[in-house]
């Protein structure tokens, strides 16, 4: 492949989308089924809290002061609505954490099915939306770079043989072969592929600000990228192409 090159940073974007993706669906996708499950499931009831702490290096650590930054953790037990005793651990502001002390009572929502899962349900929709919110732009971002691999696919396809590329310009030179204005050898046929379009300037005018706005007619991309029809010399770094209709 002649343009190995450029399939650099279509890569490194297809990569950093993939990435990103993964690493929110990872964080996020569980979280949404267990907060889901919570808040169509999710029984009510008060619990008592039997210790504090914040989590950290797998182990939670009782601690009087800690950062806003800190995995602020609570430790409760309560009993489900069948009398079994049960305990569950969660997460909580560091507002909630400064407020409730030991052996004060909470309220709790707790799946029936698995009473070690549970939340505070005043922060339960919310938490819901954003876990919600944050998977869907997981799923979003993978989207795009499944959409942007097919891009890639299908922009470095070679053409099958006896088809070769649709061209929107054609130079109209279909007899004989075209000559380098300088060295007077054959030229190459090819196209030109232009995405933010070719500004022209006449000698007198200044440089500006060229945009895909101010582009020549033909070579701006919008929906279809324009294909120029082109004859190009190595030797002399010259290409002649047609531009327009």
């Amino acid at each position: 492949m002649k343009n190995r090159k450029e399939l650099i940073l279509p890569a490194i974007v297809v990569v950093l989308l993939a990435g990103v993706a993964g690493w929110i669906l990872v964080s996020y996708g569980g979280k949404f089924a267990l907060y889901n499950d919570l808040y169509n499931n999710g029984v009510r009831t008060r619990a008592v809290l039997i210790q504090k702490g914040v989590f950290k290096d797998g182990r939670l650590l009782q601690s009087k002061i800690t950062d806003q930054s800190d995995d602020h953790r609570f430790l409760v037990g309560f009993r489900t609505k069948e009398g079994d005793e049960a305990i569950c651990r969660l997460s909580v502001s560091k507002r909630t954490y400064d407020v409730i002390g030991k052996r004060d009572q909470l309220g709790i929502a707790y799946l029936p099915s698995d009473p070690s899962k549970c939340t505070l349900p005043h922060s339960l929709g919310y938490t819901r939306i954003l876990v919600m919110s944050m998977t869907g732009v997981g799923v979003f971002l993978l989207l795009i770079a499944a959409g942007f691999c097919f891009y890639i696919y299908s922009s470095f396809r070679k053409p099958g043989q006896g088809n070769p590329v649709t061209l929107t310009t054609n130079l109209g030179i279909d007899d004989g072969a075209v000559l380098c204005p300088r060295c007077r050898e054959e030229m190459m046929e090819g196209y030109i592929p232009t995405a933010g379009g070719i500004t022209w300037r006449n000698r007198d005018d200044p440089v500006g600000i060229p945009t895909i706005l101010t582009g020549l007619p033909g070579t701006k991309f919008f929906l279809k990228r324009p294909r120029l029809h082109a004859y190009r010399c190595e030797a002399c770094r010259i290409v002649t192409f047609k531009y327009g209709k």
